[in-house]
Protein backbone atom coordinates (compact mmCIF):
# COMPACT_ATOMS: atom_id res chain seq x y z
CA UNK A 1 0.00 0.00 0.00
CA UNK A 2 1.03 3.58 -0.63
CA UNK A 3 3.97 1.96 -3.21
CA UNK A 4 4.35 5.62 -4.88
CA UNK A 5 5.64 7.07 -1.50
CA UNK A 6 9.01 6.20 -0.24
CA UNK A 7 9.31 6.18 3.47
CA UNK A 8 12.03 8.16 6.03
CA UNK A 9 11.18 11.83 4.22
CA UNK A 10 12.60 14.06 6.86
CA UNK A 11 12.51 16.81 4.40
CA UNK A 12 10.92 18.91 1.31
CA UNK A 13 12.04 18.96 -2.23
CA UNK A 14 11.69 22.42 -3.75
CA UNK A 15 8.23 23.13 -5.58
CA UNK A 16 8.59 24.28 -9.19
CA UNK A 17 8.30 28.29 -10.05
CA UNK A 18 4.99 27.10 -11.84
CA UNK A 19 2.49 25.21 -9.08
CA UNK A 20 -0.85 24.76 -10.88
CA UNK A 21 -4.30 26.43 -9.94
CA UNK A 22 -5.94 24.53 -7.40
CA UNK A 23 -9.44 24.09 -6.09
CA UNK A 24 -10.06 23.92 -2.79
CA UNK A 25 -9.30 20.55 -0.94
CA UNK A 26 -12.43 21.11 1.47
CA UNK A 27 -14.93 23.29 2.40
CA UNK A 28 -12.49 25.71 4.44
CA UNK A 29 -11.66 28.03 2.38
CA UNK A 30 -10.16 30.73 4.81
CA UNK A 31 -6.18 29.98 4.68
CA UNK A 32 -5.03 33.62 3.63
CA UNK A 33 -7.68 35.48 5.83
CA UNK A 34 -7.55 33.21 9.11
CA UNK A 35 -4.51 30.74 8.37
CA UNK A 36 -4.00 30.30 12.04
CA UNK A 37 -7.52 28.24 12.16
CA UNK A 38 -6.89 26.26 8.95
CA UNK A 39 -4.44 23.95 10.19
CA UNK A 40 -5.67 21.71 13.28
CA UNK A 41 -3.94 22.35 16.14
CA UNK A 42 -4.41 21.41 19.67
CA UNK A 43 -4.88 23.11 22.92
CA UNK A 44 -1.47 22.11 23.87
CA UNK A 45 0.96 22.46 20.30
CA UNK A 46 -0.28 25.35 17.88
CA UNK A 47 1.95 23.64 15.38
CA UNK A 48 0.62 20.00 15.13
CA UNK A 49 -1.12 20.01 11.72
CA UNK A 50 1.40 21.98 10.08
CA UNK A 51 4.36 20.26 7.64
CA UNK A 52 7.70 19.79 9.06
CA UNK A 53 9.51 18.60 12.63
CA UNK A 54 6.18 19.76 14.24
CA UNK A 55 5.40 16.30 16.56
CA UNK A 56 6.60 15.28 19.34
CA UNK A 57 8.51 18.30 20.16
CA UNK A 58 9.92 18.88 16.73
CA UNK A 59 11.33 15.36 17.06
CA UNK A 60 8.69 14.04 14.26
CA UNK A 61 8.67 15.02 10.88
CA UNK A 62 5.21 15.67 9.15
CA UNK A 63 5.04 15.38 5.38
CA UNK A 64 1.43 16.32 5.67
CA UNK A 65 -1.22 19.24 6.06
CA UNK A 66 -3.57 18.87 8.56
CA UNK A 67 -6.56 20.98 7.61
CA UNK A 68 -8.98 21.89 10.09
CA UNK A 69 -12.85 21.21 9.26
CA UNK A 70 -15.15 24.11 8.77
CA UNK A 71 -18.49 22.44 9.73
CA UNK A 72 -17.67 20.02 13.33
CA UNK A 73 -20.42 18.68 15.99
CA UNK A 74 -19.67 17.80 19.26
CA UNK A 75 -19.12 13.87 19.74
CA UNK A 76 -20.90 13.97 23.02
CA UNK A 77 -17.81 12.54 24.75
CA UNK A 78 -14.90 13.10 25.75
CA UNK A 79 -11.02 11.17 25.70
CA UNK A 80 -7.82 11.43 26.99
CA UNK A 81 -4.61 12.49 25.73
CA UNK A 82 -1.16 12.52 26.43
CA UNK A 83 0.55 15.74 25.79
CA UNK A 84 4.25 16.67 26.01
CA UNK A 85 5.40 19.82 27.59
CA UNK A 86 8.03 20.77 25.76
CA UNK A 87 10.07 22.83 28.32
CA UNK A 88 10.71 20.04 31.08
CA UNK A 89 10.30 16.96 28.51
CA UNK A 90 7.11 15.43 30.95
CA UNK A 91 4.40 14.22 29.80
CA UNK A 92 0.66 14.86 31.28
CA UNK A 93 -2.70 13.36 30.56
CA UNK A 94 -5.31 15.95 29.80
CA UNK A 95 -9.08 14.97 29.15
CA UNK A 96 -10.89 16.77 25.96
CA UNK A 97 -13.66 17.49 24.38
CA UNK A 98 -14.31 15.25 21.59
CA UNK A 99 -15.50 16.51 18.02
CA UNK A 100 -17.07 14.84 14.52
CA UNK A 101 -15.46 16.97 11.18
CA UNK A 102 -18.79 17.22 8.53
CA UNK A 103 -16.94 18.58 5.54
CA UNK A 104 -16.52 16.82 2.26
CA UNK A 105 -13.18 16.29 0.88
CA UNK A 106 -12.34 17.27 -3.04
CA UNK A 107 -9.74 16.69 -5.68
CA UNK A 108 -7.27 19.72 -6.24
CA UNK A 109 -6.22 18.70 -9.71
CA UNK A 110 -7.80 16.52 -12.06
CA UNK A 111 -5.81 13.24 -12.11
CA UNK A 112 -6.53 9.26 -11.73
CA UNK A 113 -7.30 6.83 -8.75
CA UNK A 114 -4.63 5.25 -8.45
CA UNK A 115 -4.91 4.10 -5.15
CA UNK A 116 -7.67 3.88 -2.46
CA UNK A 117 -8.38 1.66 0.75
CA UNK A 118 -11.89 1.53 2.48
CA UNK A 119 -10.78 -0.53 5.25
CA UNK A 120 -9.67 1.48 8.28
CA UNK A 121 -7.71 -1.53 9.87
CA UNK A 122 -5.70 -1.98 6.68
CA UNK A 123 -3.61 2.06 7.45
CA UNK A 124 -2.05 4.22 10.02
CA UNK A 125 -4.17 7.05 7.44
CA UNK A 126 -7.58 4.65 7.88
CA UNK A 127 -9.60 5.85 4.65
CA UNK A 128 -7.62 7.26 1.80
CA UNK A 129 -7.37 8.10 -1.55
CA UNK A 130 -4.49 8.67 -3.81
CA UNK A 131 -4.63 10.47 -7.08
CA UNK A 132 -2.01 10.33 -9.94
CA UNK A 133 -1.13 14.11 -11.66
CA UNK A 134 0.54 12.68 -14.48
CA UNK A 135 1.26 16.31 -15.99
CA UNK A 136 2.22 17.33 -13.16
CA UNK A 137 4.35 13.85 -11.97
CA UNK A 138 3.46 14.04 -8.76
CA UNK A 139 0.39 12.34 -6.30
CA UNK A 140 -1.68 14.02 -3.93
CA UNK A 141 -3.27 11.79 -0.94
CA UNK A 142 -6.34 12.53 0.99
CA UNK A 143 -6.26 10.36 4.46
CA UNK A 144 -8.52 9.60 6.93
CA UNK A 145 -11.54 9.73 5.51
CA UNK A 146 -14.84 8.64 6.42
CA UNK A 147 -16.11 7.47 3.65
CA UNK A 148 -14.97 7.25 -0.12
CA UNK A 149 -16.88 7.98 -2.91
CA UNK A 150 -14.31 7.57 -6.11
CA UNK A 151 -12.94 3.52 -7.09
CA UNK A 152 -9.78 2.88 -8.43
CA UNK A 153 -9.07 3.72 -12.15
CA UNK A 154 -11.34 6.60 -12.22
CA UNK A 155 -10.43 9.76 -13.44
CA UNK A 156 -11.48 12.57 -11.60
CA UNK A 157 -11.76 16.62 -12.15
CA UNK A 158 -10.82 19.50 -10.36
CA UNK A 159 -12.83 19.63 -7.10
CA UNK A 160 -14.79 17.00 -7.75
CA UNK A 161 -15.90 14.78 -4.12
CA UNK A 162 -13.53 12.10 -2.99
CA UNK A 163 -15.33 11.35 0.06
CA UNK A 164 -16.22 13.00 3.70
CA UNK A 165 -13.49 14.32 6.18
CA UNK A 166 -13.11 11.57 8.82
CA UNK A 167 -11.23 9.99 11.61
CA UNK A 168 -10.14 7.02 10.67
CA UNK A 169 -7.08 5.29 11.53
CA UNK A 170 -6.12 1.18 12.63
CA UNK A 171 -4.06 3.06 15.33
CA UNK A 172 -5.98 3.86 18.48
CA UNK A 173 -3.52 6.78 19.83
CA UNK A 174 -4.21 8.56 16.66
CA UNK A 175 -8.12 7.78 16.51
CA UNK A 176 -8.21 10.04 20.00
CA UNK A 177 -5.99 12.98 18.94
CA UNK A 178 -8.15 13.20 15.78
CA UNK A 179 -10.93 13.35 17.95
CA UNK A 180 -9.61 16.68 19.57
CA UNK A 181 -8.30 17.72 16.50
CA UNK A 182 -10.52 16.49 13.90
CA UNK A 183 -8.69 16.83 9.97
CA UNK A 184 -7.94 16.16 6.63
CA UNK A 185 -4.58 14.87 5.94
CA UNK A 186 -3.64 16.08 2.91
CA UNK A 187 -0.04 15.26 1.10
CA UNK A 188 1.90 15.81 -1.76
CA UNK A 189 3.62 13.23 -3.34
CA UNK A 190 6.90 13.91 -6.16
CA UNK A 191 6.95 10.76 -8.87
CA UNK A 192 10.19 9.57 -7.35
CA UNK A 193 8.34 8.88 -4.51
CA UNK A 194 9.53 12.08 -1.86
CA UNK A 195 7.34 14.97 -1.05
CA UNK A 196 6.68 18.55 -1.60
CA UNK A 197 5.72 21.05 1.34
CA UNK A 198 1.64 20.82 1.26
CA UNK A 199 1.08 24.19 2.91
CA UNK A 200 3.19 25.80 0.46
CA UNK A 201 1.59 23.82 -2.88
CA UNK A 202 -2.21 25.32 -1.67
CA UNK A 203 -0.73 28.63 -0.89
CA UNK A 204 0.82 29.33 -3.76
CA UNK A 205 -2.09 27.12 -6.06
CA UNK A 206 -5.73 28.34 -4.54
CA UNK A 207 -7.22 31.55 -5.79
CA UNK A 208 -6.66 34.28 -3.22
Amino acid sequence: MLTMRNRGVTGFEVLADDVPALCWPTGRRDLFSNSGEYVARTRVNPEYGRPGWTRDCGKRFHRGVDIAPIRVRSAGRTVTVLFSDCQTGHEFPSVEEAWVPEDEVFAVLPGRVVEWNGVESKSDFGLYVVLEHASQNMFTLYGHLASVGVEEGADVSAGMRLGGMGQTSRSADARNWMAIAPHLHFEVVTGSGNAYDPLEFLQRGLPR
